[in-house]
């Protein structure tokens, strides 16, 4: 409830008059799709409660930033923001913060994406439930989220730009303990290197996550993931590849354990954009691996405005299945995205 009328509050902020320097930035997505699904268990049996119509929720959201001068070449920057369900999910916490910027680069303090998910390529498909990067990505590592990993208790630093390259590093104490040990700020910490721009030209990044046994859970383990991408952007034409490793003793022979590779491409022509998303996850051992692959076109209405239609499958093959069948979910959708 406190939630609902935070977010209420932030809302009615964009209908009242600014007068005063330093005021704060409105912003937000409302991003919906009428979506056919369908799913066939290692068996080929339809499964009934995961096919069907659904009207899908795409990351909806609402927030607030904005920055003020402090003099001396230094400034405060902020940002509240809020996941929308606006099919009756209620409110959610997004990139949450508030930190100091200068000459040093930005130190924040909050809830924030880790350095590794903030380097993500380009995503081409409005995160849509089977393409987008998480599921995609076959929900590795230890958090079960391909590396799109948000965290609270951050204290984050991103460094100024040297010839095109940025350091971006993070650390998130647990404020938990495990088997007696204090919580402690390397409990999780995240680093990445970056170069050049995901909106034009060449643009290079690799980044790690490493968590000890208060951020996974169980005493004396860690997990690692590493993430390494590239892309390049001009003209209409985007074209990315990413590739994702999940390890450590924490995800040892679990189905967490495993590594990914997804590529994107689109081409724009005048307000059409044709899209296409592929993506490998092997797992360890004689768990399920799967491929999946999502075609679609964007339609620009306007420039805030886009509508979409896109196909999704995902083949689940082997795994643990006796006679080795594959297991299959596909998704049809057409949606609408609004920017404001």
């Amino acid at each position: 409830m406190k939630k609902n009328i935070v977010a209420l509050a932030v809302a009615s902020a964009i209908a009242a008059p600014v007068a005063m320097a330093d005021a704060p930035t409105v912003y937000g997505q409302v991003n919906q799709a009428l979506e056919q699904r369908s799913a066939d268990n290692f068996a080929g049996d339809k499964v009934e409660a995961s096919s069907g119509t659904y009207v899908d929720n795409r990351a909806s959201r609402l927030g607030v930033k904005g920055s003020s001068d402090l003099g001396n070449g230094m400034k405060a920057v902020y940002k509240v923001e809020f996941s929308l369900g606006m099919n009756g999910g209620g409110v959610g916490d997004r990139n949450q913060y508030v930190g100091l910027a200068g000459g040093f680069g930005t130190v924040l303090m909050g809830r924030h994406d880790t350095p590794t998910k903030m380097i993500q390529a380009k995503d081409l498909f409005n995160d849509a439930r089977l393409s987008d990067n998480r599921r995609i990505g076959g929900e590795l590592g230890a958090f079960g989220r391909s590396m799109e990993n948000r965290v609270n208790n951050v204290l984050a630093y991103v460094s100024p730009s040297f010839g095109g390259v940025k350091l971006i590093a993070a650390t998130s104490p647990s404020e938990t303990s495990v088997d007696g040990d204090e919580s402690s700020i390397s409990d999780l910490y995240s680093v990445a290197v970056a170069y050049g721009s995901k909106k034009e030209g060449l643009y290079l990044a690799a980044g790690m996550d490493s968590a000890n046994e208060n951020t996974t859970g169980v005493a004396d383990t860690e997990a690692q993931h590493t993430r390494v991408v590239a892309q390049y952007a001009t003209g209409g034409l985007i074209a990315n590849a990413m590739y994702q490793d999940f390890g450590g003793d924490a995800i040892e022979d679990t189905v967490r354990e495993g590594s990914n590779i997804m590529a994107n491409v689109g081409y724009k022509f005048g307000k059409i954009m044709p899209k296409v998303k592929v993506s490998m996850v092997d797992r360890v051992n004689d768990f399920e691996d799967s491929t999946n692959y999502a075609v679609g076109v964007n339609y620009s209405m306007g420039k805030k405005t886009t509508a979409y239609a896109e196909f999704a499958k995902t083949e689940h093959i082997g795994g643990n299945a006796a006679d080795g069948s594959d297991a299959e979910e596909s998704a049809f959708s057409v949606g609408l995205l609004h920017k404001f």
